[in-house]
């Protein structure tokens, strides 16, 4: 039962957002309600932070939520996120973060989802968000975590460094049979998303015969083999 609580709350999370209205408050309405301690959270989908609200938002100490569906977040803009001291979920798409930009956000260790879609780290970006002790939910895409194809078990290996780890989404990074094999080693997961991985439907197998109560989702779809599986 727990498990599928995880699921329905991590699949709102990590699935598109649902679309601004003209109702949605602005950025300075909702900075400054996480001033005043009314909200903790803040969101702008139709449109790019400035650089005197990028300043704004490291300022805000309460801020435990930040969803930018435009972006751009690049490493310098990890640096101000390092300083928010109660960061619990961070969406940043559109946003190519690099190695250094994940180890600026490792110091925000109450971070607990991360989504990152368009990133443009390495394993050694990845391997940094391991020191996030609360991190349970992490939604990535990167072609540098498995360049040309290679690296896929390694990237299962340093899996293995993540002490809370729940949910992985990883998008359009070639993991290959290997890859998912990797994976395989890491006993926490509950849910499995893995989109453009090209993996074959016998490392599947050998996956499920080691993980059968992973929920699993391929290329948007379920498994065929997942225990979890609804319309």
């Amino acid at each position: 039962m727990r498990r599928w609580f995880l699921f329905v709350v991590v699949a709102s999370w990590l699935g598109v957002a649902a679309t601004a209205t003209a109702a949605d408050p602005t950025f300075a309405e909702q900075a400054a309600a996480v001033r005043a301690g009314t909200s903790a959270r803040i969101r702008v989908a139709d449109r790019a932070l400035t650089e005197e609200e990028w300043e704004e938002v490291a300022g805000l100490e309460a801020l435990s939520h930040l969803d930018l569906q435009e972006g751009v977040a690049d490493d310098a803009k990890a640096v101000l996120l390092s300083r928010l001291p109660r960061l619990e979920r961070l969406v940043l798409r559109e946003s190519p973060l690099g190695d250094d930009g994940f180890k600026h956000l490792a110091a925000c260790h109450t971070l607990r989802d991360v989504n990152i879609p368009q990133a443009r780290c390495t394993l050694v970006g990845l391997a940094a968000l391991a020191e996030l002790p609360r991190l349970k939910n992490l939604r990535l895409g990167s072609s540098g975590l498995c360049p040309e194809g290679k690296g896929g078990a390694e990237l299962g290996m340093t899996l293995l460094q993540f002490p809370s780890l729940r949910s992985l989404h990883l998008i359009d990074v070639p993991l290959g049979d290997a890859g998912l094999e990797g994976i395989a080693r890491y006993d926490g997961l509950w849910n499995l998303y893995l989109d453009g991985a090209g993996i074959s439907d016998g490392a599947w197998e050998r996956y499920f015969a080691l993980h059968p109560e992973v929920h699993v989702h391929v290329d948007q779809a379920h498994h065929d083999r997942d225990p979890n599986r609804h319309e």
